[in-house]
């Protein structure tokens, strides 16, 4: 009988054991599993939250979209000077703009500098770059959306709600560029630089000169980062990086606004077979060209860094760490270097697109008829006023 009850004793224990085993073990792989998949969710859409609890699909839509204070402030902005400058008199835009160039003649600007330079080379060339950068802006935030994961839905609106978000910033920074360059290209010419040289070198010593920062807003605040959602360490990787793209994409196109462009393919190609005219003609009508390829390919390693420092803002905010932005500049959304390598490529097909349509508008002539009705009324620029 002792026998039988430590046997049977025995069989009891190992049948419990055998029971807590089959019990666990399919409550640690549905655990892991659930890890693995919430992993994969959070991966592929860190940005789209599960619908609030009673939320409808309009409210889920302004949220999503990024539907923010920062959209209705730039929109309001642009619909303001829109309508100013169209229901104003010629009359009006005349004595408009020659109030700005009597006022940068108050502030110390000799006429080494015409006022037809002034316009042409400063203001105009400004405000024209500045229509054209918001023209291709909504292609910009379309793809940086969609790379990232969202749906056709939530790109769309986030192409506008970026687009608009970035007005503010765009009007001070082209804006001061229109003001500030002509007395940084005087300065220089006094140093012996000719005109072409200084007013080339002049746009550089202004952006380096801190409105790179300016840039750096525009570039977060158009794909979303809030103001608190910003730290101090992701400047150290963004700045740098902001800079090396800003040689190659804005100041290229900067400078490409009122110039024909140079042809990618050689002038041969025009006059021989058949492919190589209609293939002439086709980079022509598209207006790709050294710019073009300037613009995609050389902001395309500039471009995947500043991508993984807003992305990381974006899903951790102030709590992004150097290392974190560095992870996935490498490694990309699953933190491999095959889809580090992957980003890289969404990366390039996104400045590809961005800067085809950018270099398309940037081609394209923008009348601009107030500008036209002070230069009409003004000399010639002597060519004796080049240089000191």
């Amino acid at each position: 009988d002792c026998c039988i009850a430590l046997l049977h004793r025995a069989l009891m224990a190992v049948s419990g054991y055998l029971t807590h085993i089959r019990c666990a073990i399919p409550r640690t792989t549905v655990l892991r599993g659930a890890r693995v998949i919430a992993r994969r969710v959070v991966t592929r859409r860190p940005m789209c939250a599960s619908p609030a609890e009673g939320e409808s699909f309009m409210q889920r839509l302004v949220r999503e979209g990024q539907v923010d204070s920062g959209f209705f402030q730039g929109t309001a902005l642009l619909s303001g000077v829109y309508l100013t400058v169209q229901l104003c008199s010629e009359d009006q835009r005349v004595s408009a703009v020659t109030a700005v160039l009597s006022g940068m003649r108050g502030c110390g600007l000799d006429t080494k500098i015409s006022d037809r330079q002034l316009i042409e080379d400063y203001i105009r060339k400004n405000a024209t770059a500045a229509v054209n950068v918001i023209y291709a802006s909504p292609t910009f935030y379309f793809l940086f959306a969609k790379m990232h994961g969202q749906s056709w839905l939530i790109s769309s609106v986030r192409s506008v709600t970026g687009t608009m978000r970035v007005v503010p910033f765009m009007c001070l920074f082209y804006g001061s560029f229109a003001l500030l360059c002509p007395f940084v290209t005087r300065a220089l010419m006094e140093r012996g630089q000719t005109y072409e040289e200084a007013n080339g070198n002049a746009g550089v010593a202004v952006l380096l000169s801190g409105f790179v920062f300016v840039e750096a807003l525009v570039e977060l605040r158009g794909c979303g980062v809030t103001f608190g959602q910003m730290n101090p360490g992701a400047f150290l990787i963004f700045i740098p990086a902001l800079v090396g793209r800003l040689a190659t994409g804005v100041l290229t196109q900067q400078q490409k606004v009122g110039i024909e462009s140079e042809p990618l393919l050689p002038e041969s190609w025009r006059d021989g077979p058949t492919w190589q005219q209609h293939t002439a003609m086709t980079f022509d009508m598209l207006h790709i060209d050294k710019d073009f390829i300037t613009t995609a390919l050389g902001t395309s390693v500039f471009q995947h860094m500043l991508n993984g420092v807003t992305w990381i803002l974006l899903t951790k905010g102030k709590t992004a760490t150097l290392t974190d932005m560095a992870r996935f500049i490498l490694g990309g959304m699953r933190g491999t270097p095959l889809s580090g390598a992957a980003q890289f490529g969404k990366t390039f097909v996104l400045r590809s697109l961005f800067g085809f349509s950018w270099n398309w508008f940037s081609s394209q002539q923008v009348d601009m008829p107030a500008f036209n009705a002070v230069l009409d009324m003004l000399p010639p620029t002597p060519k004796s006023s080049c240089a000191v």
